[in-house]
């Protein structure tokens, strides 16, 4: 082979080391996607993840932990792709200082969550069928009384 041809051959490697994989099907999600899909083809749970979805989508700390994913993958991806291993400790170190700080004692307030209980039951409520609810409350409703002889009382 020339010199010409070997940078050539070395040029078509780079491009197709370089091009992006290809992407999946849209029809067809894997995995932990296609498990979700499934899960929310359920009437029932897809009324709870739609109603968890908008409570997320409203709640005061999600620009914030999107902000916080940003910078994360902007300061993680780089230093993963140029040493993975000191990626690796500081996730330990992290880990570390996390169970010794404790934050599921101060951070998971009732107040954090004041919003989801009550939102969760107005859809579930508004997407039953009245059927379903006359059901509920003639099953838990008492029934006529049978009747009773009268008491007879000794003269």
């Amino acid at each position: 082979m020339s010199a010409i041809e070997r940078i050539e051959l070395s040029r078509a490697r780079l491009r197709s080391a370089m091009q992006p994989p290809p992407a999946l099907p849209a029809s067809e999600p894997s995995g932990v996607l296609a498990w979700f899909e499934r899960l929310k083809d359920q009437p029932s749970i897809a009324v709870i993840i739609d109603a968890l979805q908008s409570w997320w989508s409203r709640h005061p700390i999600r620009p914030l932990v999107q902000m916080a994913t940003e910078a994360t993958n902007a300061v993680a991806r780089p230093i993963a792709a140029h040493n993975p291993v000191a990626l690796v400790v500081a996730a330990g170190l992290f880990g570390i200082v996390f169970a010794w700080s404790r934050p599921w004692r101060w951070a998971l307030k009732p107040a954090l969550f004041a919003g989801l209980l009550p939102q969760l039951v107005s859809r579930v409520v508004s997407n039953l069928p009245l059927e379903s609810w006359l059901a509920a409350f003639g099953s838990t409703a008492p029934g006529p009384r049978p009747p009773t002889e009268p008491r007879r009382t000794s003269p």
